[in-house]
């Protein structure tokens, strides 16, 4: 039987190991522009991260998602990333995707293995928003801020890769007729800019098989 469970053990490993040299090989290689990395740009007053955190649970990879507390005044119940707008004290874009997920759920930089980030996205609000993806080792807790967030959540990644999970739906908005994509998991409606980063990473692993 302990051989049975070591066999298990190393299997999940190879298993994890191989889902985060697929993501790696996918994601953007090179460091975003100087200016907008080391966080000296003007432009950094509408610049904001997000963090795009997997996990290992039950044999496959799951997404870590917060649901905003429903009294915020923006974006009020809306499930997301964990992220936020740059501050000055950041020094880079990366750092507030880090400061901002410490900060909502209570998971330090020392539990986080960054593997890359996607391309950034313009949010409704105006702001440029840079997503970068990583992986939470075994020993993370959260510890979420009430003030900010309601509850969190994990979503089996198999499921945004299903394709029939993805609904593409459209609104008419200043600039003409725009498309959006829509995920039904359970009770939880994701969609907007954390449905566009997931329908990103999702597009960019097809391509591997």
């Amino acid at each position: 039987m302990s051989d049975l469970k070591h066999s298990k053990k190393e299997f999940n490993e190879a298993a994890r190991d191989l889902f985060q040299e697929q993501v790696k090989s996918v994601l953007n290689k090179e460091r975003l522009p100087h200016d907008l990395w080391q966080g000296q740009s003007k432009e950094m007053l509408r610049t904001a991260a997000v963090l795009f955190p997997f996990y290992w649970f039950k044999g496959e990879p799951w997404v870590l998602f917060t649901q905003r507390n429903s009294k915020l005044k923006h974006h009020s119940g809306q499930v997301s990333f964990p992220g936020g707008a740059f501050e000055i004290d950041d020094e880079h874009i990366r750092r507030t995707a880090l400061r901002e997920t410490e900060e909502e759920i209570g998971i330090g930089t020392h539990h986080i293995t960054m593997l890359g980030h996607l391309d950034p996205l313009s949010s409704v609000s105006g702001f440029e928003v840079s997503p970068f993806v990583a992986f939470l080792d075994d020993d993370f807790q959260v510890v979420k801020d009430d003030v900010e967030v309601e509850r969190v959540f994990g979503v089996p990644f198999a499921f945004f890769r299903d394709p029939k999970r993805r609904q593409k739906q459209y609104a008419r908005t200043s600039l003409g007729k725009k498309h959006y994509y829509v995920y039904q998991y359970n009770d939880d409606v994701i969609w907007g800019l954390t449905a566009q980063i997931i329908v990103q990473l999702v597009k960019r692993l097809e391509k591997l098989s």
